[in-house]
Order: structure tokens, then sequence, then C-alpha cells
């Protein structure tokens, strides 16, 4: 090896560099191993580095500089020795496997840059050392990856079948770095982490680029993006960073696959075509474990449309991936036997019998979110969901101490942030309450705002900010927030909330006819809703519907039976625009209602 002397400006002994291919092998899931058996796990590993590894290198004329735990740095004279070395170790693992059949698999990822490094006695470091650790994090198991400049060493015959995965960021580095990944031969079963906390988990896979036009993998790197950005921002679900699956850019795999090296249960995958002026994409949700598929969109866009079509990709991905998981994990859920239930488990049960229109069901909600806090008091996502309980128990008229549901309603709330600051649900019920309960809208759209920075694609908080928008007037702004909210979840299991707030928004605007029409698809939702009859009731009086108007009024009174207008506009009227708060107020008494 040529090595050059470099001057130590400081007058101490001259630094050396020279040039030299370095491998990086990394064993995946080594520490999963070693939790299961720490032992055995070394003792094998060990076996293989002085039996094998070190003894390989050197053969090749290269050596092991540094060994840290499942980690391996060596250096070699050029690539190509450097990549036979790795085939012996990818070599080794298929050998160790048929040795130990009833072991789980050692299995490496090996990454191969070539340049220049600092040598100090029998150790180097620098920027081409770095490069190949950082690099490994993106190269498949049991597979290879090449730098550009580890690549240009190569022959054409050796770098045959290398996917070119373009420049990727590396980790604490400055610069992107463009590599090659030879994958291996056939499926490689690596050992899975255990599941990630309480959620659900799932990876977005890089679209694929079905027309060969390199303008669309822009598109598809920022349709996956930013799907992971707004599904991340919904708190249901463990996303695995893109980096992590960047790996699988190009490569044509199932999704199980996809999942078991990842380690998730949910993998979203698809491609990009580009068919004349304009785009066609393709998305599915696949279960990693059946191999189920839980949902498919094809969204077209003409040329003129391209523009949008992120952001309309985006939305109807997340409308479609978060409630098709919820509804998949609230089957396994269901089959389980209550005493094995988790926290998440008992979130999803208190979900589905939120929705539910008998009041026995909407009480054992409570139970559910009450056991998934105690089971896990870290859990945000039950406080947060007991808050809007407690805010639906108001809404429906089915409090019985208002002020103490009021209370638990911010107490729950505020926990809900302490423990995860960013929860877009938690913000939402702030922030309709704080205009619905404490009637201060405008203080409640700064919340709003905040949830929506966090999840700009929150269907809740479209929703909810459609109400406080109605209260100050805004009815047609109020009624595309309340419609956005609406196509984020079409199938929401508080459907009938979303289209009460549809109606309220279109009251406040004068729509009568499209106010009447989202009234009775809320009451449809929900029988027992007292606030859907309220404003049905005040919408047909305004509609001269006398009889109607008073009919709906009695159902209200069934439910809040010392319902009175004077009370209601002293207390809780939420409406705050002058014209508003008068006109509700004599519909409700056209309407019959105990003035």
């Amino acid at each position: 090896m040529r090595v050059d002397s470099i001057a130590d400006p400081a007058g101490a002994s001259p630094m050396q560099r020279r040039a030299a291919a370095i491998a990086f092998a990394d064993i995946v899931g080594f520490s999963i191993l070693a939790a299961a058996d720490e032992d055995r796990t070394t003792a094998r590993w060990l076996a293989l580095l002085h039996g094998v590894v070190i003894p390989a290198a050197g053969r090749l004329g290269g050596r092991i500089v540094d060994v840290q735990g499942d980690g391996t740095l060596a250096e070699f004279d050029d690539a190509r020795a450097a990549l036979e070395w790795a085939g012996v170790l990818h070599g080794l693992s298929e050998a160790e496997r048929d040795a130990s059949p009833g072991d789980p698999p050692i299995v490496f990822r090996i990454a191969i840059h070539a340049g220049s490094v600092i040598v100090d006695g029998n150790r180097i470091f620098g920027d081409a050392v770095n490069m190949a650790a950082r690099l490994q994090e993106y190269c498949v198991p049991g597979g290879t990856l090449l730098s550009a400049e580890a690549a240009a060493m190569l022959s054409s015959a050796e770098r045959e079948g290398a996917r070119d995965l373009g420049a990727l960021p590396l980790r604490n580095l400055s610069r992107a770095v463009r590599a090659l990944s030879l994958d291996p031969r056939r499926s490689v079963e690596v050992p899975l982490p255990p599941a990630p906390g309480h959620l659900p988990s799932l990876a977005v896979l890089p679209l694929r680029n079905l027309s060969a036009d390199p303008r669309d993998e822009y598109l598809a790197t920022g349709i996956v993006e930013d799907v992971i950005a707004s599904l991340a921002g919904l708190r249901e679900l463990f996303i695995v960073a893109p980096d992590s699956a960047r790996m699988f850019a190009g490569q044509d795999l199932t999704p199980q696959r996809a999942a078991r090296t990842l380690g998730v249960r949910f993998v979203v995958s698809g491609g990009v075509r580009r068919l004349g002026d304009g785009l066609h994409v393709l998305l599915r949700l696949t279960d990693g474990l059946t191999g189920e598929h839980l949902w498919s969109e094809r969204i077209e866009a003409a040329g003129h449309e391209i523009f949008h079509l992120q952001e309309h990709a985006v939305a109807r991905i997340v409308a479609g991936i978060a409630p098709s998981i919820r509804g998949s994990a609230l089957r396994d859920a269901m089959r389980k036997r209550p005493e094995s239930l988790t926290a998440y488990d008992h979130v999803l049960r208190g979900l589905h019998l939120m929705a539910a229109s008998d009041r026995a069901s909407f009480l054992l909600a409570r139970e559910h979110l009450e056991r998934a806090m105690e089971e896990d008091p870290s859990f945000a996502l039950p406080a947060a969901w007991l808050s809007h309980w407690h805010s639906l128990r108001v809404g429906g008229g089915w409090s019985e101490d208002r002020e103490g549901d009021a209370a638990s309603v911010f107490r729950l709330a505020r926990r809900a942030l302490s423990l995860e600051p960013g929860n877009a649900l938690a913000l939402a019920v702030i922030g309709h309450n704080t205009a619905y309960l404490r009637r201060d809208p405008e203080t409640a759209l700064g919340f709003f705002d905040q949830a929506l920075e966090a999840c700009p694609n929150s269907a809740i908080a479209w929703t909810l900010s459609s109400a406080t928008l109605s209260y100050l007037g805004r009815g047609e702004e109020a009624s595309r927030h309340a419609g956005k909210g609406l196509r984020l979840s079409p199938y929401d299991p508080l459907g009938y909330y979303q289209h009460h707030f549809l109606s309220i928004a279109h009251y406040a605007a004068g729509e009568l006819d499209a106010a009447e029409h989202e009234g009775r698809v809320a009451i449809g939702g929900n029988t027992a809703h007292a606030s859907s009859w309220r404003m049905q009731a005040a919408i047909l009086a305004a509609a001269g519907r006398a009889d109607e108007a008073r009919g709906a009024a009695r159902r209200l009174m069934a439910l809040e039976p010392g319902f009175s207008v004077p009370d209601y506009v002293a207390h809780r009227m939420p409406f705050q625009d002058p014209v508003l708060r008068e006109r509700f107020a004599r519909d409700l008494s056209r309407a019959g209602l105990p003035a």
C-alpha cells in the first residue's frame, strides 16, 4: 500500500495518507439475536470472526482494522478484493445457517467505498471511513452496497445486476454519495425487531418510476416524504423513516419481504407512470403478515393538474391508509381475550364504542380509554381520545355534570399534550371546546393553527375547526373546512359528527337546503345526538316548515328535557357573530322550543 506523508502545521509528526478500499460489515439484527441468547450469539459471532472473517481478509491482501460489537471495518488495496471478501461473508451466512438450522441466521450488510484514508499506526480515519460506515445503513440485508468510487474500480461483469440508488444523504456528513446495490440472489430472512411500542407499524416504500422519465423521480420521492410526514402527524402509527425504506428503491419485491426486512406489519407500495401529458399513480396498502391487500387507490392527473397531484395524492393516501389499518387492528383486538388486551387494543375498542348511538355503549367507551391510560400512563393517544369523549358527551346531551365534563376535556387534552406536544387531536379538541364551551372562538383558531401545522391532513382538526369558523359567521370557509375533513376520513366511525358540522356551516352561510340535507345525514348516523336535533329544528323553522321543525324540537326535548331557549342563549349559545346569534335564537323559538 502506497503511503503519502502530509506535513502537520503544528510541528508534530506528519500525518500519513494512503488510497484504500474500505469495507464496513454489519450484522443485521444483532441486538435482537443477543437479547434472545446473548452468550450463544456472541460465541457464534466470535467463532465466525476468528475462524473466517479475519483470515479471509488476510488471504485477499487486506486486514481487519477494527471490530466494534457487530460492526467490522476492513481495509483492502482495491475494491475487487473488498468485494470478494464481502462474498465470503455472505456465503458464510448461508453455510452457518445450513450448519445450525435451529438458530436464527447471522446475516451481513456490507458497504464498500474507495478513497483516501488517514493512517495512524494500525488505525485509519477520515471521510472515506465514515462514508463506508454510513453507506451500510442503506444496504439490503444479505447484500453489498458500492459507492460510485468503488464501483468505478470494478469491471462491468462484477457490477452486473447492480441497482443504482442515486445520491444518498449520509447521516452527519455534508454531502450525498451515489451508490449501487448488489442485492442477494435469493430472499434473506432476518430477525424481526419487537413491535415498536403500542402502535401499528408501517413502512412507505419508494414509489417505482414506471415511465423512466427522470422528472417523475422527484414527484415520486416528494409524495412518499409528504405521506410519511402526514401519517406520522396522526400519532396513530409507528412510521419507519424514509431513509430506512430507501434501500428498496428500484427493486421489485413482495410487500411481505419488505415488511420482514424492516420489521413492520404494514407496507405501502406503488408506482408512477407518465401517460401522455398526464400522470398515473397506483398505490396499495398490504398487511405484511398475511399478504392481504387492505386498500388501493388509482390517481390520474392531466398535464395541467400535475402541480396539484402531490397534494391530492397525499390526502387520498392518508384518507385510505389510517382507517384501513385501524380497522385491521380493531379486528385483531376484538379477537383477543379481555385479559390480554394492550393499551392500544383498549383505545381501538373505545373508539369503536364512542361511535355508538346508545348510551350504554358510549359509556363503556370511557372504561376502555381509562383502562388504556392505566395500562400505559405514558401513552398520549387514550388521553386525547378521552378528552374528545367528554366533549362528545356534552355535545350529545348526555352529560349529567356539564361543568365536570368541561373540566375533564381540558385536563385530559393537556395531559396528552404534556406527553406528546404535537398531538393534533388534543390541540383540535382544546380548540373546539375553547370555542364551544368557553365561547372564545378567536383564541380557538390559534389551537387549530397548531393542530394543522402538526398534521396538515388531520381530518378531525379540519372538521372541528369548521364549527369555530361557523360561530364567527364565516360559513363558506367553515363549509370548506368541514368538507375537507370529510374527504380526509370518508368512513370515519364518527361520521355523523362530520355531517353535523357541515350542517352548522351551511346554516351559518344561509344555505338552508344543504344544511337540512347534512343534518338529516347526521341524525341518520346517530339519532341520539341532541345537538343535531337542535340544529335541525332551527334549520326547518328558518325554512318555514313549522310542523317538521316542531317535530325536531320534540326529539330534542326527549333527549334534553330541561332545555329552554333563554337558558341556552345565556349559557351555551356558541355563535358569537351578533346576526347569527339573533337568527339562531329566533329560529329555535319558532320551532316551538320553550321560551
